[in-house]
């Protein structure tokens, strides 16, 4: 008999749906700004994060994101903390030895570290010119090494690793679905093979696209590697990564086939997480890809999240799983903090969505009154959709909020050109000679005082 996702009866069916506040799909008549720009699904929380609670993250290059987003809000961060000797020093970030683009991936990293006894050592390394080796389980580094400096680094960062039975927070992110496999080890690698191995042993490895079932059963392989080896209770949150593949090994477009690598790992997790207590989903991918494409990517391409986009998501995690966590609930959770305003106010004036900017801050104007920045924000929005008094009293209320910031109050001055006050002009330059004298370049500019 099939295992069903859930199953109750009928009738609990429909009192549950009457009760679901957000049964619906958002139209621009109603929700709409659940979805547009920036799409934000809600979750619901099952445990807490305790102020002094460790994280360790681990998965895709997006768990990078996570682990810098919660650091710069003052959590430890065990998988930022790492001795890795000459070898780590040396690659840096730019060799991505930590991301871990599939779930197999991450369960060999997490078993060598817990049971080290099961390590390859030695046989993890391909040889791929004189005195250079390859770890295809770390990335695609260029090891220009001794061996058994190589293991020790290795070893180093298996110890790292180690933290993640120690940690009171672990946070997983999966990647990609087409892997690579090293039939000699019976071993899914990192990342693919250099190329002149693959030429040179043909029967060596293969390309593999993982099925629905591979990924559950990694899920829960390495689910009970953590159970076993932990002292603390587990609490788990788990995600897809949001970005796509750069390019696909199958015969198919790259469309499609990140497709299928984004809906069957994310239909993976939903099984994966029944009868699993202190695990819980949490929607990051969902906001990345309902969202406006404008405001979701950044550097130009279609593939790298925008840092506006990664704090929003961040700041729903902090407002669900810090601030604060009630029973699971179907009703909207106010998850705005002021980090996440900023950021949505960039997005909405990045559109020229003025008025809706203008609305944003309206509904959260405590939060607002509380930084200089957002009222900068605000006022730049409100003197586009015509309210030149108001976008000058947000101005004022920002230089009094922070006045040794010179800005403030030379957004002042500039609007006061507009608003044909050239008598009130002049006394706020004074003021700014007084109080901002090495600011002589900008008070040269406006000759027109």
């Amino acid at each position: 008999m099939s295992r069903h996702i859930e199953q109750i009866s009928a009738d609990l069916a429909l009192d549950r749906a009457r009760r679901n506040k957000l049964r619906k799909y958002p139209s621009p008549e109603h929700d709409g700004d659940r979805l547009y720009p920036l799409a934000s699904p809600s979750c619901s929380p099952s445990f807490r994060i305790e102020p002094e609670d460790t994280i360790f993250a681990i998965g895709s290059c997006f768990a990078r994101n996570v682990e810098k987003s919660l650091e710069s809000v003052g959590k430890r961060v065990l998988s930022r903390e790492f001795e890795l000797g000459a070898i780590g020093e040396g690659l840096g970030d730019a060799a991505n030895f930590f991301n871990k683009y599939s779930i197999q991936s991450v369960t060999n990293e997490v078993r060598w570290a817990l049971e080290r006894e099961t390590f390859p050592g030695e046989k993890l390394l391909y040889e791929i010119g004189k005195g250079s080796y390859s770890d295809c389980q770390l990335g695609h580094a260029k090891l220009d090494y001794p061996i058994d400096e190589i293991l020790d680094f290795r070893h180093r960062y298996l110890d790292a690793m180690r933290a993640v039975a120690t940690a009171d927070v672990v946070i997983l992110t999966l990647g990609y679905v087409e892997t690579w496999y090293d039939t000699h080890l019976d071993l899914y690698l990192n990342v693919a093979p250099p190329t002149p191995l693959i030429k040179a042993d043909k029967d060596r490895f293969e390309f593999r696209v993982l099925s629905y079932r591979d990924i559950l059963e990694g899920l829960n392989e390495l689910y009970d590697l953590l159970k076993k080896h932990r002292v603390k209770p587990l609490k788990m949150l788990v995600t897809v990564s949001p970005v796509p593949l750069l390019s696909t090994f199958r015969d198919s477009d790259v469309l499609v086939a990140n497709a299928y690598s984004k809906a069957v790992q994310r239909a993976a997790l939903d099984e994966f997480l029944l009868d699993k207590s202190g695990v819980d989903y949490f929607p990051s991918y969902e906001f990345v890809a309902l969202s406006n494409p404008t405001v979701a990517w950044s550097r130009g391409d279609y593939r790298h999240v925008s840092p506006d986009v990664v704090n929003r998501i961040m700041s729903n995690v902090l407002s669900n799983y810090v601030d604060k966590v009630s029973e699971p609930t179907t009703a909207p959770k106010a998850t705005m903090t002021r980090e996440a305003l900023l950021s949505s106010l960039k997005m909405m004036i990045k559109l020229e969505e003025y008025q809706a900017a203008v609305d944003l801050v309206s509904t959260h104007r405590q939060l607002a009154d509380a930084s200089t920045d957002v009222l900068l924000m605000e006022a730049t929005a409100l003197r586009q959709v015509g309210r030149m008094g108001d976008s000058m009293e947000a101005i004022t209320k920002a230089a009094k909020l922070s006045p040794g910031r010179p800005m403030p109050l030379e957004r002042m001055i500039m609007m006061c050109r507009p608003m044909g006050k050239r008598d009130e002009a002049a006394r706020l330059l004074a003021e700014h000679a007084e109080r901002f004298p090495d600011r002589e370049d900008f008070r040269a500019k406006m000759d027109w005082v």
